[in-house]
């Protein structure tokens, strides 16, 4: 199962992708946006995302180097696109190593695309300050992207396997009625969680 997060943070936006790719291994990819330029670089993310069209702008430069974070879709054909950061080097043989990706459907990256469009207006030197990182934990029965701002729900205790951080589908079992209904398989450590959770909330 795949999930993005778009929220506010700060004068910026943070984009959780979940699972992602960071340096070959999985993991959950916590990727924060400044406004530097009142929106101008966030609004055409934004909008290439929700177009499905590729889109690549520069993050930093160095002596040398270039790390760019670029919209790729690059497989039309199954509807799937990557949004991946980039390191380049200088040169004619310069090295080119994609430091971070995250694969989805390209109905994904629009859902994204739309919220980042309608939260860029809010943003500007007003918009409160982003605190320290939020840590984000992954919830056990889906993977989504669960912070402690986020309306989720904790369970502790439920039987022989505590549970702890769900997202709340996952906590009311809408998670587990969709897969069930779409007739998708599940990995036996979710299925676990789910249906613990289904049978504490019963």
């Amino acid at each position: 199962m795949q999930h993005l997060d778009v929220r506010q943070s700060g004068n910026g936006i943070l984009i959780t992708s979940s699972p992602a790719e960071i340096d070959g291994a999985p993991a959950s990819w916590a990727l924060r946006l400044r406004n530097d330029d009142n929106g101008q670089g966030l609004n055409e993310l934004g909008a290439a995302l929700a177009a499905g069209r590729g889109h690549v702008q520069v993050m930093s430069e160095g002596p040398g180097h270039r790390t760019v974070l670029a919209c790729l879709p690059d497989r039309p054909e199954e509807s799937v696109g990557t949004l991946a950061r980039v390191r380049t080097s200088e040169g004619p043989n310069g090295d080119v190593v994609s430091e971070r990706s995250a694969e989805r459907p390209m109905g994904l990256w629009a859902k994204a695309g739309e919220g980042l469009l309608r939260i860029v207006p809010l943003l500007g030197p007003d918009a409160p300050p982003a605190d320290d990182l939020e840590d984000c934990r992954l919830c056990p029965g889906c993977y989504r992207p669960v912070y402690e701002s986020s309306s989720s729900h904790t369970l502790i205790g439920a039987g022989p396997m505590p549970v702890i951080g769900l997202c709340r589908l996952c906590a009311e079992g809408a998670t587990l009625r969709s897969l069930r209904q779409a007739d998708v398989p599940i990995d036996p450590q979710q299925r676990a969680v789910l249906e613990t959770v289904a049978a504490a909330m019963a």
